[in-house]
């Protein structure tokens, strides 16, 4: 299998890559970031300034990339296997830190071998640590199978290693029969095969063959 192809657009540029382990296009650019700034204040000043180690620490909290209206693609061999959309993403480094965050929300689609969608994911908020291949999304979110079963919560986890989804928090799953309430679940990454960890209640939902029986036996009544 060829390696995983990732193409980002965003309303500025457009950079197509492709990731071989942990080597990422974030990276790359703030690694050279570093570069020139190390560079830059070795040649410029011998002394560190009160002012210098407070903006210093200030740009230590800044991003070091900004993007907004982005859309991530990720191929195997030309099919699109899974498609990223935010309105803004913001990369950070932090001493041995690295993270993308999503603060105004995102939408992740992925895509079956015949190139359907199957499992989704939107929330409020996001945040990837690229060190853990860790995903949390927060707020608002909601996760949907290729069968149409619906996840709600406040707080979820992807872990991209072991391929699990998990969470903690309360939840509401949508199945084609029933409402099933929850406090903790863990899941592939399909969810498909999924497990609540202390359910709390159910709530049957007739099909739609059984309501049309129903309203029928009503009205001949």
């Amino acid at each position: 299998m060829s390696a995983p192809r990732f193409a980002l657009r965003t309303k500025r540029q457009y950079t197509d890559c492709i990731f071989l382990r942990d080597k990422c296009f974030i990276t790359r650019i703030t690694e050279v970031f570093f570069f020139s700034l190390f560079f830059s204040g070795l040649f410029c000043s011998c002394t560190n300034s009160a002012s210098d180690i407070r903006d210093y620490s200030r740009l230590e909290r800044e991003p070091m990339l900004e993007a907004d209206a982005i859309e991530l693609v990720m191929t195997e061999n030309g099919r699109v296997v899974v498609r990223v959309q935010a309105p803004t993403m913001s990369s950070f480094e932090r001493d041995e830190k690295q993270f993308d965050e999503f603060p105004k929300g995102i939408t992740v689609q992925s895509y079956a071998s015949n190139g359907e969608p199957s499992a989704s994911i939107r929330a409020d908020y996001a945040i990837y640590q690229r060190n853990e291949k860790l995903w949390e999304a927060r707020t608002r979110v909601v996760a949907v199978n290729e069968k149409g079963d619906s996840i709600q919560t406040e707080q979820i986890f992807w872990d991209e290693n072991k391929q699990r989804v998990y969470t903690s928090a309360n939840l509401r799953i949508r199945t084609g029969n029933a409402v099933l309430f929850g406090k903790g679940l863990e899941s592939d990454d399909r969810f498909v095969d999924w497990e609540i960890k202390a359910p709390t209640g159910v709530i049957a939902v007739p099909s739609e063959a059984e309501s049309l029986s129903t309203n029928l036996r009503q009205t001949s009544l």
